[in-house]
C-alpha cells in the first residue's frame, strides 16, 4: 500500500539534516509562512511542504534571519527586508514557488510546493453553477480544503498523520459562517488529552474558530454546567451552530449511569457571553432508550442515540438528528423545556421515504433534506433524500430520493445541501469493504451531475482512509 510521509516527520527530518550537516545556524533559512514557522536548510535541492496556503489573500513570508542574506527573492520579490507578500494564483501538485538566495558560500534555490505533497490526490470534473464554495473534511485525515465551482483549490490546512490507519481521527465539519456582514470559518479538531474517551463515531476535542483570513481566533470546549459537565470538557465534531463569536451551540457525549446502565448521553449546550443558557440531555427523555434501530443493535454499545445534526429553526426551536434511533426531532428551545415537539422515525415511513442512520438533516420551508445512509436496508444503498413535511406537526406527505445512489453504500457520514435549485451531496464514509471515489457531487434540478470531486490514485480502492466526513457547499 502506498504510504504518505507525515508532515511532522518531514519537519523532523529537516531538523536532523540540519543537525548532521549544518551545525552553524546561519546555514538555515528561518521563516514564517502565513504565520507558521519553518527552518529550511540552505541546500539547492530542498523542497518543502506547507501546513496551509490560500489563493484568496497574498501569502505572507516573514524572514527571521534576513540580515544574513546578500540576496533573497521569493517568487521574484525581494525579501532581504524581512517581510514580503506574494500573490498565489494557483494551488496544485507540481506548482511551486521559488526561494532564491545567496548567503556567504551558500547560493541556490529552495522550492515550495503550493499543494502539500502528503495530501492524497483529488480530481475535479465538470463545472458547478450554484452560488458558493465547497468545504471538505475527512474522517481520518487532519485536512480541510476549500474548492471553487471550477474545481480550483482556494484554501487548505493540513497536519497529515501517517496514511494507512483508521486509528487517526481527522478534522471534521469545516464550514463558513456569515454573521452580521462578517465572515468566520470553523472546524473540529481532536484534543489528545481526551483520547481515552473515544468511542466509535465520537471525536472528543474542540471547535477552532478562524477569521476571514483563516487566522485562529479562539477554540471552544464545554463550560461547566451541573454535576456532570466541567470547564474544558471535550465537545464532539458532528455539528456546530454559531449565532456570533460569543453565542453558539455545541454537542458532546457524557457518560451517565441511568437505572444501573452506563449510557453515553447526547448533550447539547448553548452558550451566550460566557454563560450556559440552555442544556439538553437525551437521558432526560426515557423513551429514547427504547428506540434503538435494529441496524445498530450489535454496534451501538453505550452510544444509544448518537446525535449528529442541529439546525435552529425560524421559530427558535431546534431540529436535531439521532443516527442510532433513525429519528429526527423538533425540540422545544423557545420555552426552554427541551420537550420533543414532534418526531419523524425513518423506519415508520413507507417505501422510498424510509430512512435509517441519517446524517446532515436540514429543513427548508416544508422540505426536509438528509443523507440517508441506509444502514440495514435490504439493498444497503445510500442516497440523498427529501421529504415534504408539515413544519408544525412533522407529518410527512410525500418524498423520495433526490438522486439514486446506485450501488453506493456509505456506512456513516455524508451530507446534503440545497444550493439554489441544485443539490450538493457529500457521499460520506463507505469504509474499506465498500471503497468508492465520490467525495462531493453537485446535481442540477433534474438530478444530472454537473460537477464532482473524487479521490484518485492507484490505491484508492484499498484505502478507505481518504473518505470524506462532510463535503458541503456554502454561499
Amino acid at each position: 500500500m502506498k504510504r504518505f510521509l507525515p508532515f511532522a516527520l518531514v519537519i523532523a527530518t529537516v531538523f536532523m539534516m540540519m543537525g548532521c550537516n549544518h551545525p552553524d545556524e546561519t546555514d538555515v533559512l528561518n521563516i514564517k509562512i502565513n504565520g507558521e514557522k519553518y527552518s529550511i536548510p540552505l541546500k539547492n535541492d530542498t523542497v518543502i511542504n506547507l501546513i496551509t496556503l490560500n489563493t484568496e489573500f497574498d501569502a505572507e513570508f516573514e524572514v527571521e534571519n534576513a540580515s544574513m542574506f546578500q540576496e533573497l527573492r521569493i517568487a521574484g520579490k525581494s525579501a532581504t527586508g524581512g517581510l514580503v507578500k506574494v500573490p498565489v494564483t494557483r494551488i496544485a501538485a507540481g506548482v511551486q514557488l521559488p526561494i532564491e538566495y545567496r548567503s556567504g558560500d551558500h547560493e541556490g534555490t529552495i522550492l515550495i510546493n503550493t499543494l502539500n505533497a502528503n495530501i492524497p490526490p483529488i480530481a475535479a470534473s465538470g463545472k458547478a453553477t450554484s452560488e458558493g464554495d465547497f468545504y471538505l473534511s475527512f474522517v481520518h485525515l487532519r485536512l480541510i480544503m476549500k474548492y471553487d465551482n471550477d474545481g480550483k483549490i482556494l484554501y487548505y490546512r493540513c497536519d497529515p498523520d501517517e496514511i494507512g490507519s483508521t486509528n487517526n481521527t481527522g478534522w471534521w465539519d469545516f464550514k463558513k459562517h456569515e454573521i452580521n456582514g462578517r465572515t468566520y470559518y470553523s472546524y473540529h479538531a481532536r484534543d489528545p488529552k481526551f483520547s481515552a474517551l473515544v468511542i466509535s463515531g465520537y471525536n472528543p476535542g474542540m471547535r477552532v474558530i478562524m477569521d476571514d483570513h483563516y487566522n485562529v481566533l479562539k477554540t471552544i470546549q464545554l463550560l461547566a454546567s451541573g454535576p456532570y459537565v466541567h470547564d474544558g470538557d471535550p465537545i464532539d465534531g458532528h455539528d456546530f451552530y454559531m449565532f456570533d463569536l460569543n453565542h453558539y451551540i455545541v454537542s458532546s457525549y457524557v457518560d451517565r449511569t441511568i437505572d444501573g446502565t452506563l449510557l453515553a448521553s447526547a448533550y447539547l449546550q448553548e452558550v451566550q457571553n460566557g454563560k450556559v443558557v440552555f442544556d439538553w440531555w437525551s437521558v432526560d427523555h426515557p423513551d429514547m432508550r427504547n428506540m434503538l434501530d435494529e441496524a445498530f443493535q450489535t454496534t451501538a454499545g453505550k452510544d444509544y442515540v448518537h446525535f449528529n445534526a442541529i439546525q435552529v429553526l425560524p421559530d427558535g426551536n431546534w431540529l436535531c438528528s439521532f443516527r442510532q434511533i433513525s429519528t429526527i426531532m423538533k425540540i422545544d428551545r423557545v420555552d426552554t423545556t427541551g420537550a420533543v415537539i414532534w418526531q419523524i422515525s425513518g423506519r415508520d415511513l413507507p417505501g422510498e421515504q424510509c430512512f435509517c442512520g441519517q446524517h446532515y438533516v436540514r429543513l427548508h420551508g416544508n422540505e426536509l433534506t438528509m443523507f440517508d445512509n441506509g444502514n440495514g436496508h435490504p439493498t444497503q444503498v445510500s442516497r440523498p433524500l427529501k421529504l415534504t413535511i408539515d413544519p408544525n406537526t412533522g407529518a410527512v406527505s410525500s418524498g423520495g430520493p433526490i438522486v439514486n445512489g446506485g450501488d453506493y453504500f456509505s456506512q456513516a457520514c455524508g451530507s446534503v445541501v440545497k444550493s439554489d435549485n441544485h443539490y450538493v451531496v457529500g457521499w460520506g464514509f463507505p469504509g474499506a469493504a465498500n471503497a468508492n471515489d465520490r467525495l462531493v457531487i453537485e446535481y442540477d434540478a433534474s438530478g444530472n451531475e454537473i460537477f464532482g470531486l473524487r479521490s484518485t490514485g492507484e490505491d484508492y480502492n484499498t484505502n478507505a482512509i481518504r473518505c470524506s466526513y462532510r463535503c458541503v457547499k456554502i454561499k
